[in-house]
């Protein structure tokens, strides 16, 4: 599924998924799967997978909480961009998560436009 939504651009999910409770469903799996994440649609729940968080990339200091924050992000509707100091930088842009590794706790900003959009979808 990580391939299907990654590298091919989509996929439903399968229907177990859908028998779960709420509208976000978020996994956080022992695989080395790519992790990646699915708004809402009208005919399945929002959806979040996590790679396993004991190798790098997400092992590295302050990635993890980058990484599921950006996932999240696309939960909530926001694409990927290509500046590599921002939060959402992604595919086909260059931006890995390693990227977000830091000897301090923090998270990666968004833009001002992804900002502005989150405010306006998300009153």
């Amino acid at each position: 599924m990580s391939h299907e939504i990654v590298d091919e651009g989509g996929t439903r999910l399968p229907d177990s998924i859908e028998e779960i409770p709420g509208d976000v469903v978020v996994v956080l799996s022992n695989a080395d799967l790519m992790s990646f994440g699915m708004p809402r649609t009208r005919r399945s729940k929002a959806f979040v997978a996590i790679r396993r968080a004991d190798v790098p990339p997400l092992s590295l200091p302050n990635v993890a909480r980058n990484a599921i924050a950006h996932e999240l992000g696309h939960v909530l509707g926001l694409e990927h961009n290509d500046d590599p100091s921002t939060l959402m930088c992604g595919r086909p842009a260059p931006c890995r998560p390693d990227a977000f590794a830091s000897s301090s706790d923090r998270f990666f900003p968004l833009n001002a436009s992804e900002e502005r959009d989150l405010r306006a979808h998300w009153r």
